[in-house]
Parts: structure tokens; sequence; C-alpha cells
């Protein structure tokens, strides 16, 4: 993710995110200005620089010719941090909780949200996890099982050689798919396929049936993985 594309995560437009980085980095200008730094018209940088400043990203300086300053870039991350903080305590607080308990098995698309639901679920874990992913998503979840290895809970990671993790059972496995096997507590399950070659899909499930099979396929792996070890 790119510096303009991250600015318009934070509810910013494309136009709004270049002026903040060209103000920040310029310092004060008025609209004719940064239209004509930027190439925008005239119109589109005055509306562009008014949104921004109502978002939080600019102040007016009254004079003569109305011109724009950033806010610097510490303060307008606190004021969004601070802000959607509120917000999502306001979500949390009064979404209404289900009628009905969840499907037992649920799709989750894309690489993003496939690796923020197995950095929830270990963070959830109260005992152990038993994962297994590429070494590329096992590193953005690495300090969720830190967090669990130190609070006492057992970790287990299958991973390609030579990748180590203190304090942790690591099996070492020469496959070069791009499975995602992951376990929680015996209790809940995500499986699937992460790879580039199409779009990341996995399942998660919480049936005791689902887990129980899953949870085998994953001793069974382990032992053939000690196995092979064995024989060489």
């Amino acid at each position: 993710m790119d510096l303009i594309t991250a600015l318009m995560e934070t509810g910013l437009t494309r136009h709004e995110a270049r002026l903040y980085t060209l103000l920040s980095v310029d310092g004060a200008m008025s609209g004719y200005e940064a239209a004509k730094l930027t190439g925008m018209s005239r119109s589109n940088a005055y509306i562009a620089l008014s949104g921004l400043t109502d978002k939080g990203g600019a102040l007016r300086i009254e004079g003569d010719v109305q011109r724009y300053e950033a806010v610097p870039v510490h303060e307008y991350a606190t004021n969004k941090r601070r802000y959607f903080d509120q917000v999502l305590q306001i979500v949390e607080s009064e979404m209404p909780v289900p009628r009905s308990a969840t499907e037992p098995y649920l799709t989750i698309r894309g690489r993003r949200h496939i690796v923020d639901k197995m950095k929830n679920m270990i963070d959830h874990a109260a005992e152990r996890v038993y994962i297994s992913t590429p070494t590329a998503e096992l590193k953005q979840v690495l300090p969720e099982l830190a967090a669990l290895r130190d609070r006492g809970g057992k970790v287990v990671i299958i991973a390609p050689a030579p990748f180590t993790f203190p304090g942790v059972i690591v099996h070492h496995h020469d496959r070069s798919d791009a499975q995602v096997r992951l376990i929680v507590d015996s209790s809940e399950i995500l499986t699937g396929e992460i790879g580039s070659h199409s779009e990341a899909t996995c399942l998660y499930s919480r049936h005791e049936v689902m887990v129980g099979l899953f949870k085998e396929a994953m001793k069974n792996e382990i032992r053939l993985i000690e196995m092979k070890r064995g024989q060489g």
C-alpha cells in the first residue's frame, strides 16, 4: 500500500491526499498555487482543499489571498486514531446481538481478510494453536503467536525450513503450496488457499465434526513429518 492509498483509507479522496502530501512538503499555499503544482484544475484544487480542511488535514490561513497549511502528520494521525477508536467503540457496544446461531461454514475471501481472521482467532485462543501457512502470511501473525506463547499457550507451527521461532514447537515440511491450516483450542478452524494464482479463499468453521476431522488431519501431517525426519 502506497502513501496516497493509505491516506485515502483515512477518508480522503485521491485529490485531497495528493494535496495533503504537497502541503506537508512545500508548506502553505493558495488554491491557485496548488492547482499549478499538481496539474489539477483550479475548481478541483479548491474543492479538494476545502474537503481536506473539513476532514482535519489542513488549516485555512486568512488574508488577502486565502491559503492552506497542512496539519502536522502526527496530529492528523492522532486525531484520526482517536476518532476511529470512538466510532468503533460505538459499533461494538451498540451492535444488536445475532438472532440465530452463526452458520457452521463461512467463506472468507481476500488475502488481507484471511490474515485478519487468522490474527483474531489467535488473539482469542485460550490454550493452543496449530498453524501451517506460507511463510509470508506466517510472519504477519508472529506477534499474535508470540503473545499466546508469552501467556502460557501452546503454539505448534508447521513451516518450511529453516524457519525457527523461540519457545514454540516447529515442524519443518518440504511442501511449496499455499495452503492455510489453522486450528484454535480444538474448537475452530480456518483452511483454504492463499496463493497468488487465484483469489485467496478460506473456509472458517466451528462445526464439531469438521473440527474433529481437521484436527486428525493435522495430527497425521505432523506424524508424517516426524517419520520422514526419523528416516533422514
